[in-house]
């Protein structure tokens, strides 16, 4: 992810043409498919769990500057974390320890800036912030070979809100007057409103219809 993000940077600045900003007043819709990596933390184990992730997103701006536009965005992200150890004990049982994973399921919704370096290749930054609602799953606990029923290890299905910002560097094409294509790679961290953070490496790539409403 590093290394793409550091290789958008360096089109971004060959590409940027002196004086050059995309239209101000234009609007947009965008349509996403997201690849992430995932990185989050649990009460039953000392360090965090990773895993992929992949999901959708939509996006809607709107520019009052040439250099920059307003936009909202949801996404939806699905993906499940593996953890090296974790130990686990219902009230009345024996406390238990080994691997685990859990599933997660995001709903996120984040307002921001993007700005916006070009006309036809338009290298973006993107800055936003939000909240994101987490559906994590019970663990899967495995022991000796054995899985653990959520009866043994005292865990359920949860549900959690988070406070969210996100930053993500791309590189737009516009392939017409209308029609504008692209990719970025990014981040998220989400601080949890009583629970776990989570953390997520992000690639994506869009279509985006451009207009301009008057």
């Amino acid at each position: 992810m590093t290394r793409c993000a550091a290789a958008l940077a360096v089109v971004a600045v060959v590409a940027v043409p002196s004086g050059a900003g995309a239209d101000r007043r234009e609007a947009s819709v965008h349509a996403h498919v997201l690849g992430a990596f995932l990185s989050v933390g649990d009460t039953a184990s000392r360090r965090a769990g990773t895993g992929p992730a992949a999901g959708i997103a939509a996006r809607a701006s709107f520019a009052t500057r040439n250099s920059y536009q307003y936009d909202l965005a949801v996404s939806l992200l699905a993906g499940r974390a593996s953890f090296d150890e974790g130990t686990f004990g219902a009230p009345g049982q024996p406390s238990r320890t080994g691997p685990f994973t859990v599933a997660t399921q995001a709903v996120r919704l984040d307002g921001g800036v993007t700005f916006r370096l070009g006309v036809r290749w338009i290298p973006t930054l993107r800055l936003a912030a939000g909240l994101q609602g987490r559906h994590r799953g019970a663990p899967v606990v495995t022991v000796g070979g054995v899985l653990l029923s959520s009866a043994q290890t005292g865990r359920t299905a949860d549900f959690q809100l988070d406070a969210v910002g996100v930053a993500d560097l791309g590189l737009d094409y516009r392939v017409g007057r209308r029609l504008v294509i692209g990719a970025a790679a990014g981040a998220s961290y989400a601080v949890p409103l009583g629970g776990e953070s989570s953390r997520t490496l992000e690639v994506t790539a869009h279509a985006a219809y451009y207009w301009y409403p008057r």
